[in-house]
């Protein structure tokens, strides 16, 4: 998906908006700076009208902790 910055968006909002509460929001940044070299060169408030690729996150893997009745 893409997504066109206006005036004043932060990455980290961005994101949150986006993604919600399915991603765990440093990951989520993370991947989105990936796809998008060269966009943490505008700092933390983005100017209008960047057009961002917003990646889709790795499904999570649920850990399972380990049982002494396993």
């Amino acid at each position: 998906m893409q997504y066109q910055t206006k005036e004043g968006d932060a990455l980290d909002r961005i994101c949150w908006q986006f993604y919600g509460t399915r991603a765990d929001m440093a990951t989520a940044v993370a991947l989105v700076l990936e796809a998008n070299p060269g966009i943490a060169k505008h700092g933390p408030l983005l100017p209008a009208g960047v057009v961002l690729s917003l990646p889709d996150l790795p499904t999570p893997v649920e850990e399972r902790g380990i049982s002494l009745w396993d």
